[in-house]
């Protein structure tokens, strides 16, 4: 195995298991309940989010799968349109309280990256593996409803730059991804 490749894997299962380990002992057990949460940013660039969560007392496993149009101003070069999907999993840990305030996760997943030459029809398409870390604050707007904003670092095991046309989009292997959920728990 490529050595550059074993180490942020290591990093992230030992993430995950001081994450498991922080866990107190549970003297009965506590009932799964869910919860659902869309990005609304995603929507507003042409794309979609939906995110189920399961919850067990402070822990919560997300399933989600994504997609959304790169603003502008978000992108590195102005040659190149590009867009993505995926789909992740994310394990998260409330500090202080069952499923509010703050918290601290694990991720892992797959996107595909779609990259077009603006001004041709030259495009091209990566798919990428990748691992990170995430938190942020889960704030309850009523008993149900609730909105999380949080900040995701990731790494892209295989990133490479993409050239079309004689133009070159550098594709950094680390991600930062700030974005706020509105959600809906069930009970």
């Amino acid at each position: 195995m490529n050595r550059s490749l074993v180490s942020p894997i290591q990093k992230s299962l030992l993430a995950l298991a001081a994450l498991l380990c922080a866990a107190p002992p549970v003297a009965a057990a506590p009932t799964l309940r869910a919860d659902v949460e869309v990005d609304p940013t995603a929507y507003v660039f042409g794309g979609y989010s939906l995110h189920a969560g399961f919850v067990k007392e402070r822990w919560r496993v997300d399933l989600g799968a994504f997609a959304m149009d790169v603003p502008g101003f978000y992108q590195s070069n102005a040659a190149f349109k590009q867009s993505f999907d995926g789909y992740d999993v994310k394990v998260q840990r409330f500090l202080l309280e069952d499923q509010a305030g703050p918290f601290l996760g694990v991720d892992a997943g797959v996107n595909r990256m779609r990259l077009r030459r603006t001004g041709t029809e030259l495009s091209a398409m990566r798919t990428q593996l990748g691992a990170g870390v995430n938190g942020g604050y889960r704030f309850a707007l009523t008993d149900r409803l609730y909105a999380t904003a949080w900040l995701g670092v990731s790494y892209d095991f295989n990133a490479r730059d993409v050239t079309l046309g004689g133009e070159t989009f550098s594709v950094s292997r680390w991600t930062f991804f700030p974005a706020v959920h509105l959600g809906w728990r069930f009970e």
